[in-house]
């Protein structure tokens, strides 16, 4: 039974966290007193700016969708999925212990494929080097 996959580089898109300038310091030593910490599944502060708390073992929602043009019927579902770590995100920051931050939360990648039995999606993620 062939596969046909093509591999590309992604990040789940409810917690994209991009590598950026690695030569910026990060957030002040700090924020975790300076600015509200949310868990993931709480309200945000209004004015948007806060520490999300990504609790080791809290279930994750996570909304994937599958469109464009090659497709007749868009399609999605909701997936749950927990982290083996705890991670906070501030901005375009991430750290596992809320005082050693980097600009990249993830390293992953997405398969996309179609076999007799139908198509095929897997993600990928794990913690960059």
């Amino acid at each position: 039974m062939a596969v046909m996959k093509q591999s590309v580089v992604a990040l789940l898109p409810a917690l994209t966290i991009l590598a950026g300038c690695a030569g910026m310091g990060g957030p002040p030593e700090d924020i975790m007193t300076r600015v509200p910490v949310v868990e993931i599944g709480k309200p945000e502060p209004a004015d948007k700016n806060y520490v999300l708390h990504v609790p080791a073992g809290k279930t994750i929602p996570i909304h994937v969708s599958v469109k464009g043009p090659l497709v007749l019927h868009p399609g999605e579902t909701n997936l749950q999925i927990q982290l083996t770590q705890g991670l906070y995100i501030y901005k375009d920051w991430s750290s596992l212990d809320g005082m050693n931050w980097t600009h990249q939360a993830f390293a992953g990648r997405v398969s996309l494929g179609l076999a007799p039995k139908g198509g095929i999606v897997d993600i990928y993620v794990d913690r960059p080097n």
